[in-house]
């Protein structure tokens, strides 16, 4: 009597169905057309899939990929479809066991997945990730804030470019590099940093440049100044231009002034035949909507000639003689005048010189007087002034008394002729005197004596 376990029975009994399997295997692989019809718990669907690229390693742009997909599934796989993820969606794009990509591009670059069908099912692979090396294509500026940008404010550049691998990042100002990295910050931006920026993306396979971008720094008027022309001497008659100079943004505006007068606007300040009166100090004002600043003066000088030359006595009122007396002569010609010169009664010979003219008066040097002044420009002439001056009385008196008996005895002796010519008998009418008077006024003295075609005057004056 044989006791036998459950487990031994089991392990019995399997053993010998594995051998008539066996048996009955290698005997259908020489009668039976379809092995499958006699053994279907052999099939199943596709395992083990998955997806190889050839060549390995970098992957770089214009070169050639393949990738395959691979399974052993029972029966075989009978279709192979490949699929690309975008982000997050995921595109069927092709079919076959293998996918080639000819001059590959940086849009091919991304997951790929294939599925394996067979007539048990299908299945997927994992994903596998498809980098495809370049350099920068795509380079662009953006600034921050966008708008208009005020003295002060701070101002970001972003470069932004799609190189692959990553790319690194140069600055430039026109033509000179000014930083690296991504962004590019200016702080307290000022009118210096306004002008042309661009950035460069570089990776070891190339470079791009963007386009240019324009930071245009708005602010208010700083250095203002003003010019003439011509430049050197400005004679009156001649046409003046003054002209504002300002680096003021947005542009500015002008205002001119003479003094604390407005006088005119605009860039330039045009004076044509210009005189005395536009001699003095000019400014222009330079504003615009973000301030406004005033240049430092300059002076138009205006040169012309002498025109009002006059002659001023010194002491006023009456002068007794022997006093002493100053003639100054005054003129207003640009520049100075250089030389006076002192005349008396019309004479042609200069009696002084200088601004002034001093002497002691007495009856030689009493008469009109006036000045010749002479500047760069040429000459002129005052008008002449009368200097007198009041006597002694007694020496006046004398002379008065002299004077008066001096006539008299000479209406005496014309008396005392007319008798004797009369006592010789008659005289021609022709010959007779036509009128004898005398005339007598007591200041001034003045007497007029009249025989035949003779007349006698006789002034004295009393000062």
């Amino acid at each position: 009597m044989f006791c036998v376990s459950a487990s031994l029975l089991v392990s019995v009994i399997d053993s010998v169905s594995y051998l008539i399997i066996i048996v009955l295997y290698f005997n259908c692989l020489m009668f039976c057309d379809n092995l499958m019809l006699v053994f279907p718990w052999f099939l199943d669907p596709p395992k083990n899939v998955s997806v190889s690229i050839s060549p390995s390693g970098e992957i770089v742009e214009g070169s050639s990929v393949t990738l395959t997909c691979s399974s052993d599934g029972n029966p075989p796989v009978q279709k192979y479809t490949w699929f690309k993820k975008v982000y997050k969606d995921v595109q069927q794009k092709w079919t076959g066991q293998i996918y080639s990509i000819t001059n590959i591009r940086s849009a091919d670059s991304g997951e790929y997945q294939c599925m394996a069908t067979n007539t048990q099912g299908s299945r997927y692979s994992e994903y596998k990730s498809l980098t495809v090396l370049h350099p920068p294509k795509s380079v662009s500026v953006s600034i921050s804030p966008s708008g208009e940008i005020v003295e002060g404010s701070s101002v970001t550049l972003t470069c932004s470019s799609d190189g692959n691998p990553p790319v690194e990042y140069t600055w430039y100002k026109g033509s000179s590099s000014v930083a690296t990295g991504k962004t590019f910050t200016l702080n307290k931006i000022s009118s210096v940093n306004s002008g042309e920026y661009k950035c460069r993306s570089s990776n070891k396979h190339g470079e791009k440049y963007s386009d240019t971008v324009t930071l245009n720094v708005l602010y208010p008027p700083k250095s203002v100044s003003v010019s003439i022309s011509p430049s050197g001497k400005i004679v009156e008659g001649s046409s003046v231009t003054l002209t504002c100079s300002s680096d003021g943004n947005p542009p500015v505006e002008y205002t001119w002034y003479k003094g604390s007068s407005s006088v005119a606007t605009g860039k330039t300040f045009t004076i044509n035949k210009i005189s005395s009166v536009n001699s003095g100090e000019y400014k222009c004002r330079s504003s615009n909507k973000h301030g406004e600043k005033y240049s430092d003066t300059v002076t138009l000088n205006v040169l012309y000639p002498s025109k009002s030359v006059s002659v001023s006595i010194s002491p006023s009122g009456e002068i007794v003689e022997g006093s002493s007396v100053t003639l100054t002569c005054s003129s207003d010609g640009n520049p100075p005048v250089q030389k006076y010169t002192w005349f008396k009664d019309g004479g042609s010979s200069p009696v002084g010189s200088g601004h002034s003219y001093s002497f002691t008066l007495d009856s030689e040097s009493s008469g009109q007087y006036y000045c010749e002044v002479q500047d760069e420009h040429g000459s002129k002439i005052s008008e002449a002034v009368l200097l007198s001056f009041k006597g002694n009385p007694s020496f006046t008196l004398y002379m008065i008394v002299g004077v008066v008996i001096g006539c008299v005895g000479l209406i005496l002796v014309l008396v005392i002729l007319f008798i004797w010519r009369k006592r010789r008998g008659p005289v021609a009418e022709q010959s007779k005197p036509k009128w004898v008077s005398l005339k007598c006024f007591s200041t001034p003295l003045h007497i007029s004596i009249a025989f035949k075609s003779i007349t006698i005057s006789i002034i004295l004056r009393m000062h």
